[in-house]
This record gives C-alpha cells, structure tokens and sequence, in this order.
C-alpha cells in the first residue's frame, strides 16, 4: 500500500504449519500480526500459510527475505516431530546450534513450578541458531528468534497465539516502532441499509483522496463498512486525514452512517434512547428473540429496554399483543397491518414510548408466490405515529434473522432521529 510519494517498510508473514494449511485450526495469528504491523507503519505484502515441509518452508523465507524489510514467522517451534523451523532456519542463516543458558534456567524455573523434571524432548528449546538473538518467552517452552540477512530482519515466532503475541509486544513491536518512522492509521465507517453498488454511487469519486488515503468498502449482509486508511508522519496529522475522509463520507452517505471503528448498531440505539430519555419494547415473530438479545448486549440497557415479547404464532400475537384476529384472516401474519398493530400493541401493554415489531417468513420453507421466503415486514411506533417498511431477503433462514434484527433497530434508530414519517 502506497500513499502519495511515500513508501513504507514492507513485511512479509509465514505461517507455518499442517494443522493451519488443513483447516484443523484457526489461523488467527496472521490476523493479528496483520493488524498491529499496519498499525506500526509497517506495509504487510504477503501472508503465506505453508505446511511442515523443511523445501517448501525455505523456499518462503527465502523468497521474503528477498523482498521484504521485515520477515515475520510463526509456528515450528515445539518441541515435537514436526516442529522444524529451528532446522530450517540452521540452513538458510548457514549455522549451527549453541546452548543457551538463559532458555535452560527459565526451563528448569518452569518445570520446577510444576513440581516436574524438565522432559528431554523439551530440553531441546535449549539449542539455539548460533546467528540469532534470543527472544526470551516467560509464557511457554519455545523461545524465538530475531535474525539478520541483508537488510532484512526475520523474526520468528511461536505457533502459540498467547506466546506469539507476547513475544510480539515485547520484542518486535518496539522495534519496528523505532526503525520507522510513519505510522499507518485506519478507521471504518459503519453503515447499513445500502447495498455495496448503491453505497458508491452515492459517493461518487474519491480521487481528491489519492495520495493521502485509501479508501475501501467491506460488504456484508448485515451493511457496509468503508474503511479509511492512511500512511502518515505523526498520529496527529494521520487522524486529521481521516477526520477529512469521514467528513466528505457523512455529508455523501447522510443517515445510511451509524457508527465507527467498534461502534455497534444496538449500542447507538440505546445511546439515543439515553439522550432522549426513551424506553422501548419489542415484539418479535420470526427473529425469535434476536432484537432484544442484541440490545441486552449492550451494559447498562436496563435503562431504557423495558421488556420484549416473541409472539411466533398467530394465537401469540392475539393473546399477548391484542392482534385483532381480523387483520390476521384478511392479510396474513406476515403483512403490513399486522406489524403495524404489533408495534402499536406492544407499547399499549409495556408503556415503552417506541415499540418496535418484526414479522416475516425466514425460510427455506414457508414462502409463496405472493409471499416468498425472506418477505419481512418490520414497524416502529412512537408518539409520533406508526411507520412500517417491507423487506425482502433471500433465501438463508440465519441471515434472514440476522438482517431484520439489523434492519428493525436501524428503523428504531432513524425513527428517533426523526428521519421517518409516521
């Protein structure tokens, strides 16, 4: 990644492993690196997953080293059969082992704790590359190592996620911290209710951006986050560019925008609720629960989340809501009146000042030619009036639940806004 004239230090991750190439584990240590070497204004080029194949694992390192400031590696560092990035290492950096009495005492610290001698097999993280500097790990048996070829640095690191993280902060964060001296800054803008294709024709063009950001959306079934990268010289002016880009999105994308960064949907409802001093209650038809189990996420919800009804049958929203029986025989469970009097009728009953309601058809069965799986109606009722969108999903009963969770607190949160009719 480029921005304007300016090039950062690049790096490369290995990852090293069967289980990882397999899919037996998650590989969620290239995730983080990924994250906190961009964070550290570092550029990741390559993320390559390798089995345990000494060839194939030097060829990589190889190759990097070639190409990259920073080589980063994990895994293979055990103590077991497979564990052979110590020995690959030996080749490429063309030297032996050495005892390392520092790894040999943490050892025996370590075991003793245990109340057990330290097992042969582990007595091998003893024997350390002659080339390297030692990465001392206090949260497991492997240490790692940093190595020099060229001007490139390698560092290599346990499988581990706990160590490898540890070893990261302490040793090579810092480092990279002071072999460089841009950082790389990001932020994402959260929006929902526009698909990827609309999202951007509502912004249009983004080239007086170039050369000072990257802009990139990330599309979901549950909306879009656009995120905002940028390569600066100080923190300061980092987040002024961004600051820049965010204010050029809002004005594009107006009340489409709910949040940034962590922010979560269910967190701004409540917030608006807070400032409004509102409560609210729900009742849910085919998302089952899931509306107030994402507002109940949320600490401190009590304050304004009064209670919430899943009313799956039509006898339920008769009983529990006053649904009247007519509305239901006339227009189907599944039909604007009958969400618009699910609303209404749950605030009649709770005393919550909105209400919001959601019924629909999740699937895979269920649907008709009128009515076809993934038709949801979703309404919202406050003093104002009551106001009732219809949405069509697709096909997937999970996402089908998922989306009208999402869409409904999105309306309640517009509603509140007052960014909807009655």
């Amino acid at each position: 990644m480029i921005f304007g004239n300016s090039k950062a230090p690049s790096a490369e991750l290995v990852v090293i492993g069967d289980e990882v190439v397999s899919g037996l584990i998650l590989d969620s240590n290239s995730q983080f690196l990924g994250k906190r070497i961009h964070e550290l204004g570092v550029q990741v080029s390559r993320i390559t997953t390798v089995g345990d194949s000494a060839s194939v694992i030097e060829d990589c390192i190889k190759l990097a080293l070639q190409r990259a400031d920073w080589v980063v590696l994990t895994g293979g560092l055990g103590a077991t059969h497979d564990d052979i990035t110590k020995s690959v290492l030996l080749s490429v950096f063309e030297c032996g082992l050495k005892k390392d009495p520092k790894v040999a005492g943490m050892l025996e610290k370590m075991f003793q704790v245990r109340g057990r001698q330290v097992p042969d097999s582990v007595k091998t993280q003893c024997d350390v590359p002659e080339k390297a500097e030692i990465l001392y790990n206090e949260k497991g048996t492997a240490p790692g190592f940093k190595m020099l070829k060229g001007n490139s640095i390698l560092f290599s690191l346990p499988g581990v996620p706990l160590e490898m993280r540890y070893l990261f902060e302490k040793y090579v964060a810092p480092e990279m911290a002071r072999n460089n001296s841009k950082v790389f800054l990001h932020r994402l803008i959260k929006t929902t209710g526009l698909t990827e294709a609309d999202l951007w024709e509502k912004v249009g063009s983004v080239e007086s951006f170039q050369g000072k950001a990257t802009i990139a959306s990330l599309p979901s079934h549950l909306g879009v986050r656009i995120r905002i990268s940028t390569l600066a010289g100080s923190k300061e002016e980092g987040e002024s560019c961004l600051d820049e880009v965010q204010s050029f999105l809002a004005k594009c994308l107006t009340h489409y925008v709910y949040g940034k960064d962590e922010e979560m949907l269910e967190e701004r409802v409540g917030e608006l609720l807070r400032e409004k001093s509102l409560t609210l209650a729900t009742a849910e038809s085919c998302t089952g629960g899931l509306i107030g189990h994402r507002l109940t996420q949320v600490p401190g919800s009590s304050d304004y989340y009064m209670e919430g009804f899943v009313v799956y049958t039509n006898d339920a929203k008769i009983k529990r809501l006053g649904v009247d029986p007519k509305l239901i025989e006339e227009f189907g469970a599944v039909s604007d009146p009958v969400a618009q009097a699910m609303a209404r009728g749950v605030c009649r009953i709770t005393g919550a000042d909105v209400g919001v309601s959601v019924t629909g058809i999740a699937g895979p069965m269920g649907g008709t030619d009128l009515k076809p799986v993934g038709l949801t109606y979703i309404a919202v009722h406050d003093r104002a009036g009551t106001y009732c969108r219809k949405f069509i999903f697709r096909y997937d009963r999970v996402r089908n639940k998922e989306r009208s969770a999402q869409a409904a607190l999105n309306l309640v949160r517009l509603k509140i806004q007052g960014e909807l009719g009655a």
